[in-house]
């Protein structure tokens, strides 16, 4: 009787590693996208609960050599990379419209530097044109990120 306890033990302590070493190392299956109904994964869920499920978009080409002719940053993705600059000074970028508990941090993967400009409309809260740390531009350098938060609407603080 004390074998069949101690195996049932063993048996639990293992698999409940098991288990534990599985919800630590993955952090589930994405919904699926485009807005197609499905149940929604548990371990997906608890990661971006935890702050390790982040939505996130690559590949992007940094446009234009001003605010108006920039890239338009989509709306509701924390992780942005720039893979491509123009050439010829081609790399602006236009960060979404501040509206306040946002944060987009934007990776430069380029050999240039990447010219960054608050939304290319006006903040429709505001009803007035966004600004990085009190100006109308900043910049990323070459292979380096940086994280733009909004606390207030219309006015976004770059680190």
């Amino acid at each position: 009787m004390l074998k069949t306890i101690r195996d049932m033990l063993i048996g639990v302590i293992v698999a409940g590693a098991a288990a534990a070493a599985v919800s630590y190392a993955s952090v589930g299956i994405a919904p699926l996208s485009g807005g197609t109904f499905a149940t929604i994964d548990q371990t997906w869920a608890l990661g971006v609960a935890g702050g390790q499920n982040f939505s996130y978009q690559y590949g992007l080409t940094a446009v234009g050599t001003n605010q108006a002719t920039s890239l338009q940053l989509p709306a509701g993705v924390f992780l942005l990379e720039v893979d491509t600059a123009g050439s010829g000074g081609a790399t602006g970028i236009a960060l979404p419209t501040c509206l306040a508990g946002t944060q987009v941090v934007v990776n430069d993967n380029t050999a240039y530097t990447v010219d960054v400009y608050p939304s290319i409309v006006n903040n429709p809260i505001t009803a007035a044109q966004d600004t990085i740390n009190n100006s109308t531009s900043t910049t990323i350098t070459t292979y380096a990120a940086k994280t733009f938060s909004c606390a207030k609407n219309g006015v976004w603080s770059a680190k």
